[in-house]
């Protein structure tokens, strides 16, 4: 019988529901709650960029910061969530994946995907669903599902 794996998710939140067979009910398996993704920038960086001084000349100048730190952390939390699917695709846990989540983050994770599990995405919603119950979810997936 198949087994659907659906992962909503937004940068700081995220639900994994299980389906059981495409005309199943959504059960809900697991939350993840990635806190620093909702903390302002400056609670992320730790200090001031440094200074640095021009090799000729008095020129002096703050240094930027190569990544924006709230992309940073939900490009870590995409990691982590991937990171936990991929487990799951290991261990024969599931046989389709959905992925629901903004624009956005849904690209994200979609980086994160190896091969193998790319193969297992039957479906993507490009919503953000995080915060709305089963029922309302479950109305959001594709026909197939």
């Amino acid at each position: 019988m198949e087994r659907i794996w659906i992962l909503v998710a937004d940068k700081s939140h995220a639900k994994l529901y299980t389906m059981n067979g495409r005309a199943g009910a959504l059960a809900l398996e697991r939350e993840w709650d990635h806190e620093a993704s909702r903390k302002h920038e400056q609670e992320l960086t730790s200090d001031l960029p440094g200074r640095a001084f021009d090799r000729v000349g008095d020129g002096r100048h703050a240094m930027g910061q190569p990544v924006d730190p709230k992309k940073h952390e939900a490009e870590l939390f995409a990691h982590q969530l991937i990171s936990e699917i991929d487990r799951g695709r290991t261990s024969n846990e599931f046989t389709h994946l959905c992925l629901v989540a903004p624009p956005e983050f849904l690209g994200l994770l979609r980086k994160q995907c190896s091969p193998a599990l790319e193969q297992l995405i039957s479906d993507e919603v490009d919503k953000n669903l995080v915060f709305e119950d089963s029922e309302t979810v479950r109305d959001h997936l594709p026909g197939a599902l």
